[in-house]
């Protein structure tokens, strides 16, 4: 993950400056697991909001989509007697064929 952490000021609604502290971690066996140590007294109440991080950036999971689709790389094993126009519509053929 390596997101480190992060802290900033805030206020309570009292008006009272409040630390705000963002760390990552991981969800397993029921329990969140974080990535570093917290610099906080035993016991301290906190309150947390949980904000799922993807692992792989939006890109990367388009990316891996398409192939997973056939859509990168369909244009490989086209001949070059083939028009693409026709070669398109194959593949449009296709992809129409294994949707239903």
């Amino acid at each position: 993950m390596g997101g480190g952490v992060r802290a900033r000021a805030g206020y309570t609604m009292a008006g009272e400056t409040a630390m705000r502290i963002v760390v990552e971690a991981r969800y397993t066996a029921r329990q969140l697991l974080l990535e570093q140590p917290l610099n906080l007294p035993d016991g301290q109440r906190v309150r947390v909001a949980i904000e799922p991080i993807d692992d792989a950036p939006v890109g990367q999971q388009i990316v891996a989509q398409w192939r997973a689709a056939g859509v990168i790389g369909a244009w490989a094993t086209r001949r070059e007697s083939v028009p693409s126009t026709r070669w398109a519509r194959q593949l449009r053929q296709r992809a129409s064929h294994r949707a239903r």
